[in-house]
């Protein structure tokens, strides 16, 4: 976290990184809340019996796990990770790509008939034995692991009931092992799907899983994203899909281990993949139709999508309230730049009053069914929970008074702002939030 802490500094000056560490500070305070759960958390050991009792019949799983000299112990506690699932029809496929594990791996798969051994690419690239393993996979849908992290018991028999209920894409929220300390820390409670912030940031992850029909017909992984092949093949996958058709199960079921060599643990490891993720996104976006511009935030990993295309002032109207005093420049164009998306009817500003403390930067429902506004009383030089407060996402319903709405939809405009939203979404388009966007509320 040190070398962390170093590289934002570096790249974002001592401002930015003191809100930084106050975010950092507030994260181990959940890390701590999170331990103390953690057990509480888990699916309890009668349940899991029931689970394995009950050897329930669904979709057959196939695990696509591309291998290249992995760390001996790690792959082990992989692999034993999977094996011991509650839910049996599923199949290992470890596609091996360096010779030196080519005989534990054959003979791992002689004891388990599970598990499958085939060659991969020598020399090849992640995505290259990532089709490897696709190209011999047997079942309804592929579930993706990496070589060294592990899965919760019931994972897959989350996974599988999602996919017999009809869903195409399942994924899962995820938290992190620290293989120096033994402790699961970093919880990530995911957003449900949300295309628009898939475009910052790959939330998804892990556990993602996909009909296997839906992924050879996206074309597999795509070698020129490697780092970010998980990224591009989600993109690709969940924009095939219906949004109502992808499920997300609201359970921690991934670890990702943290060691020097990950990206988990060093985010200088791979400074490629996020290379390769802003690639991967210009690159989704363009097949689309859109001419963008794809950056780095603060934060490693996380990005800005700047829409490069016109917007004429014909097709929208801006909304201002008088109250309201702009503090960032071109604030219009900025909003209505995200309207070059044609799934987008309206854009939505943050709202900040006194102290620098967030007024509304968007609204949700929250699980009792009332309307809250999203890091309301935050400093808004904070970043949030996993960086969300700075991220372009879709939400609920944004203030109506500040924001840019195409003119085809100004008649939605009667009402409270949820309200608003809410029959902007009737007609089918997508309500987002720009927190680049502040203004704030007079004194």
């Amino acid at each position: 976290m040190i070398r962390r802490g170093f590289d934002y500094l570096k790249r974002n000056g001592a401002g930015p990184a003191f809100f930084a560490a106050a975010g950092y500070a507030g994260r181990i305070a959940e890390d701590i809340r999170y331990g103390l759960s953690l057990s509480s958390e888990r699916t309890g050991r009668e349940e899991l019996e029931k689970q394995r009792r009950e050897n329930r019949k669904g979709v057959k799983i196939s695990v696509l796990v591309p291998v290249y000299e992995p760390h001996p112990e790690y792959f082990l506690q992989m692999v034993k990770s999977v094996t011991d699932q509650t839910y049996g029809n599923f199949e290992l496929i470890l596609a091996d790509g360096s010779p030196a594990q080519e005989l534990l791996a054959t003979r791992m798969a002689k004891e388990d008939q599970r598990i499958r051994y085939v060659r991969g690419i020598p020399g090849g690239g992640i995505s290259d034995n990532s089709n490897t393993a696709l190209s011999a996979a047997e079942g309804d849908a592929v579930v993706l692991l990496d070589q060294d992290d592990l899965l919760e018991p019931d994972a897959l028999y989350r996974m599988a009931e999602c996919f017999d209920r009809g869903a195409d894409v399942v994924y899962t929220d995820e938290d992190k092992y620290d293989t120096g300390t033994g402790r699961y820390i970093s919880p990530y409670r995911k957003r449900d799907f949300d295309p628009v912030l898939l475009l910052s940031n790959n939330y998804i992850c892990h556990l993602f899983g996909v009909r296997t029909d839906i992924v050879k017909r996206a074309g597999g992984f795509n070698k020129r994203f490697d780092g970010a092949q998980d990224h591009d093949l989600i993109l690709r996958c969940c924009d095939m899909v219906q949004d109502d058709r992808i499920a997300h199960i609201k359970k921690i079921l991934y670890h990702w281990r943290i060691h020097e060599s990950s990206t988990a643990g060093n985010p200088m490891a791979k400074v490629y993949a996020y290379e390769s993720g802003k690639r991967a996104v210009k690159n989704f976006l363009k097949e689309k139709g859109l001419d963008v511009e794809v950056c780095d935030t603060a934060h490693r990993g996380f990005f800005r999508v700047i829409y490069k295309d016109p917007v004429s002032k014909d097709g929208y109207t801006l909304f201002v309230d008088g109250r309201l005093k702009p503090l960032t420049p071109g604030y219009e164009e900025i909003l209505s730049s995200c309207l070059a998306r044609k799934d987008v009817g309206i854009v939505g500003a943050r709202i900040t009053g006194r102290g620098k403390r967030i007024v509304c930067s968007g609204y949700e429902k929250d699980e009792n069914g009332r309307i809250v506004s999203l890091f309301a009383g935050m400093d808004r030089r904070l970043p949030g929970y996993m960086n969300l407060a700075e991220l372009v996402m879709e939400t609920q319903a944004v203030s109506k008074k500040a924001c840019v709405v195409r003119n085809e939809l100004l008649d939605c405009m009667e009402g409270d702002s949820y309200r608003v939203c809410e029959k902007i979404q009737s007609r089918g388009y997508r309500v987002i939030i720009d927190p680049k966007v502040v203004f704030e509320i007079k004194r």
